[in-house]
């Protein structure tokens, strides 16, 4: 029995990833040292986040934590897939995780989002070529309805979900009727508008818990990421109060190695350090195992009075310490009982 809903509505992709001492030249052929067909895209990785994080790892044997007393938790992904081979990478670890996939529609005569990734490892660079296929068939006209929002799921506790997890790697339109449709509807949202890209003043108002990275947060401010290194928490400060004087209720900027800084309220912004004695093996899945951490925590003190945005980013920032730990995005995903 679930007493809470996390839906995600975002990208699903699959990830072709191959890894090269260096890149060819033109007109060369290289023997590559390794190749990877892997799901991804920030949607599906923000959902199955939010699944792991929310419960113990199978491998334990246990359903939850012993004397556990949270509510559990049902994980929702909406979104589009191509007809065509890479349609079951794509959602083959949520399903085998436990996220509810029945919101996945599969577009004919289009192709899986397919991101091609040239891993550069003597120089630990990469480059990569990103076909968005079949997530770019949202159309804002799907999302005009609280139902919608569900997944079309109508009757009982599934039809209004108790947060809605959004990204952009789907078309912006869609994403700000999605917007509209949650702000008339009472839906909370928390939206990790990546990758960055120019949105209406009238956007942040509608958003309860808005997650940026450092470089989102200069582009999306207007300023300049330099300038905002250099003026430390006084510039970081004044880019949360400028998402908060627009009508977002909580921001939250990830600046890596550095910690998190974050605000609730225009003048009393606060950093978070980040987790110590962690050994960085890869940052790929960290940003969006954070929005997932911190998802989670958002839906379990729904119950409060008042939200704890520090507790959020505590947690939330100890899930992407593991997450870095280990190679790849979803792979490296921790399940709950990993973070005691």
């Amino acid at each position: 029995m679930f007493s809470s809903t996390i839906t995600v509505i975002g990208s699903l992709n699959c990830d072709l990833t191959t890894l090269t001492p260096r890149l060819p030249s033109r007109g060369e052929t290289l023997t590559a040292t390794s190749f990877s067909i892997v799901p991804g895209g920030k949607g599906s990785n923000q959902a199955l986040a939010a699944q792991r994080l929310s419960r113990i790892s199978p491998s334990t044997g246990l359903s939850r934590p012993s004397g556990s007393q949270e509510p559990e938790i049902k994980v929702c992904m909406l979104g589009a897939v191509g007809d065509d081979q890479f349609q079951q990478v794509a959602i083959a670890t949520l399903k085998e995780d436990g996220v509810d996939v029945s919101g996945v529609r599969v577009v004919k005569g289009q192709t899986t989002g397919v991101a091609v990734v040239l891993v550069e490892t003597e120089v630990g660079e990469n480059r990569i070529l990103l076909e968005p296929g079949a997530n770019h068939s949202l159309r804002p006209e799907e999302f005009l309805t609280l139902e919608s929002l569900a997944g079309g799921r109508a009757g009982g506790d599934r039809t209004k979900p108790d947060l809605l997890v959004l990204q952009l790697e789907i078309p912006r339109q869609t994403v700000e009727q999605i917007l509209e449709t949650a702000g008339r509807e009472g839906v909370d949202v928390l939206l990790n508008p990546a990758p960055a890209v120019a949105l209406s003043s009238s956007v942040y108002k509608r958003v309860q818990h808005l997650i940026v990275n450092e470089t989102e947060a200069a582009i999306l401010s207007g300023k300049e990421l330099q300038d905002l290194e250099e003026e430390e928490e006084m510039g970081w400060r004044k880019v949360t109060d400028r998402f908060l004087e627009q009508g977002a209720k909580n921001v939250v900027v990830t600046l890596g190695a550095r910690g998190a800084y974050y605000s609730d309220a225009v003048g009393k912004g606060c950093h978070a350090a980040a987790e110590k004695g962690v050994k960085v093996v890869d940052t790929t899945g960290a940003g969006d195992t954070f929005v997932g951490a911190y998802a989670v925590e958002v839906v379990r003190q729904k119950r409060k009075e008042v939200f704890d945005i520090g507790k959020a980013v505590k947690w939330a920032s100890k899930a992407a310490a593991r997450a870095v730990e280990r190679h790849g995005a979803q792979d490296a995903i921790p399940w709950a009982n990993e973070l005691e």
